[in-house]
C-alpha cells in the first residue's frame, strides 16, 4: 500500500489549543487528487492517579462540548518542550494538589489518526499523596474526588464516565497488574454493561 503524496499543506484556523490544516493530496495508485483536514494538538497526557491506600483519584468538570459535568483521570496538554513524565506529574499537581511516588507509562496511543496528528501518554501514578492546594487555570473548574477501583469500574459500566479517553485510560489500568479487580469481575460488567 502507497501513501497519499501530500502536495500542498494550507494552515485554516489558529487557536492556542489546536490548528486545522488543509492537506492537497495525490495518491499514485489510484491517479486521484483529494482534500483531507488534520486537526493538529500538543500531545496529551492523561493520569490514573493511585493514592498510598489504593483509591483512585478523579476529577469532576464541566464540559461544554456535551454541556455535562463529567468525571475524569487527571489530563491535559503538554507545554512545548516538555517532556511527558514532567508534563504527568505537573498536571497532576496542578488540578489536584497530589504527587506520585512513582509515575508509571503504561501506553502511548494516537488520538485519532484519521483527522489527528497528536499522541496520548497514558501513565498510571502510584504512591499519590496529597501535598498541595489545586493550581488551577483561570478556566479550570475542577472537583477532586477518590473512589476505590471498584465504584470507578462499575462508573464505567453504568455509563457515569463515559468520555472515551477516560474508558481507554481506566481500562489500562485495569488491565495492569497494579489493578485489584479480577478479569472475571471485568468480563461480569462488561457483559452486564451491554444485556438488555
Amino acid at each position: 500500500m502507497k501513501k497519499w503524496d501530500i502536495q500542498e499543506r494550507r494552515e485554516l484556523f489558529n487557536r492556542r489549543i489546536f490548528s486545522i490544516d488543509d492537506l492537497r493530496c495525490y495518491h499514485p495508485e489510484k491517479d486521484v487528487t483529494h482534500d483531507f483536514y488534520v486537526l493538529n494538538n500538543p500531545d496529551w497526557i492523561n493520569i490514573v492517579v493511585l493514592t498510598h491506600d489504593e483509591r483512585l483519584v478523579l476529577v469532576k468538570q464541566h464540559r461544554l462540548g456535551t454541556d455535562e459535568i463529567t468525571i475524569e483521570t487527571v489530563a491535559g496538554l503538554m507545554d512545548d518542550g516538555e517532556l511527558p513524565e514532567i508534563s504527568a506529574q505537573r498536571e497532576l499537581l496542578e488540578e489536584t494538589g497530589y504527587h506520585a511516588g512513582e509515575m508509571i507509562l503504561m501506553k502511548k496511543l494516537s488520538a485519532n489518526p484519521a483527522i489527528m496528528s497528536n499522541h496520548i501518554y497514558f501513565y498510571l501514578a502510584l504512591n499519590s499523596k496529597k501535598i498541595a492546594d489545586q493550581s488551577l487555570d483561570i478556566a479550570e473548574d475542577i472537583d477532586v474526588i477518590t473512589v476505590s477501583q471498584h465504584e470507578a469500574l462499575e462508573m464505567v459500566s453504568e455509563g457515569t464516565i463515559n468520555h472515551t479517553i477516560i474508558v481507554t485510560a481506566l481500562s489500562l489500568f485495569f488491565l495492569s497488574p497494579y489493578s485489584h479487580i479480577s478479569s472475571d469481575k471485568l468480563r461480569e460488567l462488561y457483559s452486564c454493561s451491554h444485556s438488555g
